[in-house]
Order: C-alpha cells, then sequence, then structure tokens
C-alpha cells in the first residue's frame, strides 16, 4: 500500500472519529425531563380576580428610596384591602407588619420538623404617566376592568400576582386544606427600590427565629412564545439566579476655559474617549449558562444547532457570535456595560470643568462587583477620568449587589416546578434562565438555597413589553390560570414527606458547612470577538480570528476599522 493511500485512510479514519464524537455528543445533549401527564386545574372566576387585582391598583404604593418621601395613605389601604376582600386569610393566618408597610403571613403546618415554603411577591409598583397623551387606554392607577382585561401599572408586575397568591390560600382555607409544611406569605414593600426595607428585613428576622426554607417563589419569568429563536413551541422561563447591580460615575475633570481656544484635553472629550472605549471592550463571553438553559429545550431544536451547542470544543465561537447578535441574548451570556446618563457643560462658548456619565453594569454569576470596579477602573481610570460608585456610596450599600448563587436545580422542588409547568400548558417546554433584572428573591438566599422566579401567565410579546410600560394590563384567563396554578402548587410544595425530598437533615449541614463552594456557573476561556467603531486593544481581552456563522447570515456587521489602535488610558501621564 503506497503512503498516499495510508494518508488519506488515516485522514479518513479521523474525520469519522471526529464526525462519531460529534454525533455521540449531539444525541446525549438533551436534558433528560419527565413528561407528566396533563392536569385540568381548578375552575376558578377570572373576571373577579381580576376586580380585586384592579382594586389593588387603585393603591398608589409607589416607594421611594428616601423613606420620608413615601406616602403612607395607600400603603395603609392595601392593608385594609387585604383584610377586607380575604377573611379567612385574616383569621387563620398570622399576619405582621414588617420594616414600615412590608407583611409577613404565617400559614402553620400540621409537622414543625419540615422546613417551610414560601410565596412571595411586592406591593409598590413603578410611576406611570397620568395625562391625556400618556398612551393609556385606561388611567394607569384606576384597575378598569374592561375588554376582557383589567388594566393599570402592576397588573402582572406584581400585584396580579401578589392577590393571586391571597386568593388561591384562601380558596385552600375555605376548602379545609390543611399542609404539612408551614407556608409564608411575603409581600415587600420596596421591590423597586431595591427591597432594602421590604424584603431584606422579612429575611433578616426569618433567619434570626432560625427559619430554613425549603422552597421558594417569587415573580420572574413566565409562559410565552417566539422569545427564543428557533423555539416554535411555548416556553416557561424559570429564573434560577439574578444578575448583579452596579452603577458607576464616570468624572472627567479638566480645567474651564473659552471654547475659542480649547485645551488639548477637555473634560466632555475625555469623558466620551472613555465611554467609546467601554463600549467596544465589552466583558468576556459566558455561554455555560445559555447553554445550560438550551439543553432542556433541545427537542425543539433545529439539528444544526443542538449539534453546535453539544459540541462546543469545535462550534464555540460560531455559537458565541450567534449569542452576541441579539441584545436579550448577548445581555444572558456576558457581564453589560450601558452608559445611561450624561452631564456637562450649559454654557455653548465655556468648556465645562467637570463632565460625568452613569453607566450601569448588570453582573453574571462568577463576577463580583470588586472585579467589575476594578476592570472599569483599570480601563479608563486617569488622571483625568476617575470612577467612583453611584448615589455617593461604597460599592456595597443600597444601589449595588453582587449575582445571586445559582438555585439548586438538581433539587426535586425544581423538577415539581417544571413538571407543573408542563402538565398545566400541554405541549410547553420548562426551562431554567438567568434573570437580566432584580427581583426580591435575592435577599431570600440567605434562608432558601431553592428560590426560584417565575410568573404563572401566559404573555405574548406585545403584553410582557407593558409590564414598566403603557397599557399593562392581565387577561381574566390569565387571572384564572394563575390562582388555579397556584393552588396546585401549595398542595403539592407543602403536602409532600419529607422523604420525597431526600435526607433534609444532610441538606441543612450541607448548609452550614462554611467550607462548602458555592455554586457557580464556570467562565469561558475565551471571549468573544469585539465588534468596535474603531481599534481597540485590551492585553487580556483582545480582538478575536472571525469565522464564519453556523446558523445562516448575519445579524450585524461590524464597521469599519481605524488603521489606528485607540488606545485605552490616552491621558495617563
Amino acid at each position: 500500500m503506497d503512503p498516499l493511500t495510508i494518508i488519506l485512510i488515516l485522514i479518513g479514519l479521523i474525520l469519522a472519529v471526529v464526525i462519531g464524537i460529534i454525533l455521540i455528543r449531539t444525541f446525549q445533549y438533551p436534558n433528560p425531563t419527565s413528561e407528566p401527564e396533563p392536569i385540568a386545574l381548578t375552575e376558578i372566576d377570572g373576571e373577579e380576580v381580576a376586580q380585586h387585582i384592579g382594586l389593588a391598583i387603585q393603591m398608589k404604593t409607589i416607594n421611594n428610596i428616601d423613606s420620608e418621601k413615601v406616602d403612607p395613605v395607600p400603603f395603609q389601604g392595601m392593608h385594609n384591602l387585604i383584610s377586607m376582600l380575604y377573611p379567612e386569610v385574616e383569621e387563620y393566618l398570622e399576619r405582621e407588619i414588617l420594616g414600615n408597610y412590608s407583611l409577613l403571613y404565617t400559614w402553620k403546618g400540621s409537622d414543625p420538623n419540615l422546613d417551610p415554603i414560601a410565596l412571595t411577591a411586592h406591593m409598590d409598583v413603578v410611576p406611570a404617566r397620568e395625562d391625556a397623551d400618556s398612551g393609556w387606554t385606561y388611567p394607569p392607577f384606576s384597575g378598569t376592568v374592561a375588554d376582557g382585561y383589567v388594566w393599570g401599572r402592576g397588573a402582572i408586575d406584581c400585584k396580579g400576582v401578589m392577590i393571586g397568591i391571597l386568593e388561591a390560600v384562601n380558596f385552600l382555607l375555605k376548602v379545609g386544606f390543611q399542609p404539612k409544611r408551614t407556608i409564608y406569605l411575603a409581600f415587600g414593600e420596596d421591590e423597586e427600590v431595591s427591597g432594602a426595607r421590604g424584603a431584606a428585613q422579612i429575611a433578616k428576622t426569618l433567619k434570626e427565629r432560625g427559619v430554613h426554607l425549603s422552597f421558594l417563589l417569587d415573580e420572574g419569568g413566565v409562559n410565552s412564545q417566539d422569545t427564543i429563536p428557533g423555539v416554535d413551541a411555548p416556553v416557561g422561563l424559570v429564573g434560577v439566579a439574578e444578575k448583579g447591580y452596579l452603577s458607576l460615575v464616570l468624572r472627567a475633570e479638566t480645567a474651564s476655559g473659552h471654547a475659542s481656544a480649547p485645551n488639548q484635553v477637555t473634560s466632555i472629550g475625555a469623558l466620551a474617549l472613555a465611554i467609546a472605549t467601554l463600549e467596544n471592550n465589552p466583558f468576556p463571553q459566558d455561554l455555560d449558562f445559555v447553554e445550560f438553559m438550551m439543553s432542556f429545550l433541545a427537542d425543539a431544536l433545529p439539528f444544526t444547532q443542538k449539534m453546535a451547542l453539544a459540541n462546543r470544543w469545535l462550534f464555540g465561537k460560531s455559537v458565541a457570535k450567534r449569542f452576541a447578535a441579539s441584545p436579550m441574548a448577548n445581555a444572558n451570556t456576558r457581564t453589560t456595560i450601558a452608559p445611561t446618563i450624561i452631564h456637562g457643560g450649559n454654557t455653548e462658548n465655556v468648556l465645562p470643568a467637570t463632565a460625568e456619565a452613569t453607566i450601569n453594569l448588570r453582573l453574571m454569576p462568577g463576577d463580583t462587583l470588586v472585579d467589575v470596579y476594578k476592570r472599569i477602573n483599570e480601563m479608563v481610570g486617569d488622571d483625568v477620568v476617575h470612577v467612583l460608585p453611584a448615589h455617593n456610596e461604597s460599592l456595597y450599600e443600597n444601589h449595588s449587589w453582587d449575582p445571586t448563587e445559582v438555585s439548586d436545580v438538581d433539587s426535586p422542588q425544581f423538577l415539581v416546578l417544571l413538571d407543573l409547568i408542563k402538565a398545566t400548558m400541554p405541549g410547553a417546554y420548562a426551562v431554567p434562565y438567568l434573570m437580566n433584572g432584580a427581583t426580591d428573591a435575592r435577599h431570600y438566599m440567605q434562608i432558601c438555597d431553592r428560590v426560584f422566579r417565575f410568573s404563572p401567565f401566559i404573555l405574548d410579546k406585545e403584553e410582557i413589553e407593558t409590564v414598566h410600560g403603557t397599557n399593562e394590563r392581565l387577561s381574566f384567563e390569565n387571572a384564572s390560570r394563575m390562582v388555579g396554578f397556584l393552588i396546585e402548587l401549595i398542595e403539592r410544595m407543602s403536602s409532600i414527606p419529607t422523604d420525597f425530598y431526600g435526607d433534609e437533615e444532610e441538606d441543612e449541614e450541607s448548609a452550614e458547612d462554611e467550607e462548602a463552594e458555592p455554586r457557580a456557573i464556570r467562565r469561558m476561556d475565551e471571549p468573544l470577538p469585539t465588534h468596535p467603531m474603531r481599534k481597540v486593544e485590551v492585553k487580556e481581552h483582545g480582538p478575536q480570528p472571525e469565522d464564519d456563522k453556523l446558523f445562516g447570515e448575519d445579524d450585524f456587521e461590524a464597521l469599519p476599522e481605524d488603521d489606528e489602535p485607540l488606545e485605552t488610558k490616552p491621558l495617563k501621564d
């Protein structure tokens, strides 16, 4: 046999092995999940529930980071409304007011040896325009019930969820249901402005009482369709972690002067250069979380997408580029940087001595406030531009927090929740995901390893966009489905025996083990290639070679690069 034939045979064998590995990994990629039998939810009058939500919407519970600026009347009115609408809850559950206006209800279980569960929501809402040109079909605080919906601020986020929890508990009390596990209902007063006086105080109180929760459900993802590219089926998104939050101020300081004779370095120019540098040097990409999420959808993905995700060792750069192509997908793969506020100058012919910009960062699990601050300061901090925490605070005060740990997705509690989502919506998928926004749930991580974020609604894209927007509304069907879902969830989570969950004592010992490593998502070794307006050289995270996309046409194209690279610290020394 001649040498050429031997070489060709060897090449063929190598290709066969590579193809075999690709196919094996592809077919092993789906995350094995159960397919539960469909169940019929308890029939609930959705219009009546919507009317109760409408009454809650009328309480204009807008909070403020400064407690002195908060109107107490709407919060007190909310307390009175709950007492009026749900007399069984008031009679059989113990109610406490914590913080200023937050509510904690305790429904004692029959077995005090079992860890309790908690259902949470918040009673405060974000402001809404109320003028004639606001775009609202009905006034945002009218709680109007019309056209098959209840309209108003908080219908989805989050008074609808709070009323749904109370409706479900009230229903179960009426039919004589007795939970084995104690159940807490926790309604915070200030989630929209950090949760420091609400959920944080509730969690602190429970911790001081020695409470360790077996399960906690807060607001979060919903059932929706057409939200994940390539997946036509409806998907229930269950938040299992939250990104961290940090705002920094970039302050550029130079000598002031007349615009007719500008200095070589101006405050506005230095600030603009710093912002451009940050935008052109994103944090490295981390695909581990989205790969895990997509594994729950593997059966619904086209074969090529599944193959690429299962074989990142070969198609990693293509997968990375695919996820970087849209803002939402990109935000789920990296710590993001967004300039949001800028101030500088007030007269057209005067050079200002100071110019400032606020940048908002959302931190991936694995990053910390300190590490992110150091990277930003290392990249743009110099003799002119100073990097400071916003709000005149330190990094770890009210306005900043690290990412949460990833909740225990290997727990039976998580599987029960996924099965219930699929059983109540046949044909749907249920998957874990990373929440870019913040919820009260993060405050409870100190007393619970199984914190999940899910609102039992079926919403289309338009309805999702009304949250914090115009014409927020909830349909009668969703109001009915939500209460039925929560009834089923309470019955399942609060009544299962200890041995179904395994050895709880062992879980407690693990939680107390100070040397145990926290759950974390692994980091990628290589960052995604950047697409800058102008090429920026950064030592550890420099541009990588381009390659073709695996998934079809490009969603965007990089702008032309200058011949000369933009220096990262042009003003230092």
